[in-house]
């Protein structure tokens, strides 16, 4: 039994790659609702049980663990820590200052744990266009350039926030707030101090310049 781990800390875009692979998948002619996302057999951070399927997809917010994990090469989704801050603090219903201190500590070790299990990483800003390597990592996928394009299309987040707003969605937190707010980079900076995005670069330290941030 293989899993294929799409690792990421949270609020960092796993459930957007998840809307891709579900739409992939299932080859409707109209996009999924996120409603029929949840039936597709994705795991968190466990092993599923013995089913007749070759491969499974799991998303893993856990830091790398062998026992839990598995020793297959996972895909990496990261984001800018910065950015993550606005959208985690809504979804766990904590201030800002208070998350900005959290991911500080907790992206780079969070990072550090999967690093040598990995074998793509997915950066956030190049959503959804990336999701075409996703497609070359994981081989079992169907590498039709027309198919790729239509779920890419299926998994706009506008219309995912659309239906959300319509019809609610089971992964959103009880907090408040909508769970797709955004999707765009930048906005953690529009919303946090400079003090607490000088905090989160510093804390993130040499991981953040090695992702590619700076």
């Amino acid at each position: 039994m293989n899993v294929r781990w799409l690792a990421s800390f949270p609020k960092s875009g796993n459930t957007w790659v998840r809307v891709f692979l579900a739409n992939l998948l299932a080859r409707k002619a109209s996009a999924l609702t996120l409603e029929e996302v949840n039936h597709m057999p994705f795991y968190t951070d466990a092993l599923p049980p013995t089913h007749p399927a070759k491969v499974f997809y799991g998303k893993a917010h856990k830091a790398y663990n062998k026992d839990l994990h598995g020793t297959l090469p996972a895909v990496y989704i990261v984001r800018d820590p910065v950015d993550i801050v606005p959208s985690a603090a809504d979804f766990f219903g904590v201030s800002v200052d208070r998350m900005s201190r959290e991911v500080a500590k907790d992206w780079p070790r969070h990072i550090q744990s999967w690093w040598g299990h990995l074998g793509l990483i997915l950066k956030y800003e190049n959503m959804p266009a990336n999701f075409h390597a996703l497609v070359q990592e994981f081989k079992e996928l169907p590498d039709d350039f027309e198919r790729v394009s239509t779920a890419i299309c299926h998994s706009n987040f506008v219309n995912l926030k659309a239906d959300e707003a319509k019809n609610g969605f089971a992964e959103a937190s009880d907090k408040g707030g909508a769970f797709f707010r955004q999707g765009k980079p930048g906005n953690g900076r529009e919303i946090l101090t400079d003090k607490q995005v000088a905090r989160i670069v510093n804390g993130c330290g040499e991981v953040y310049k090695g992702m590619g941030y700076a």
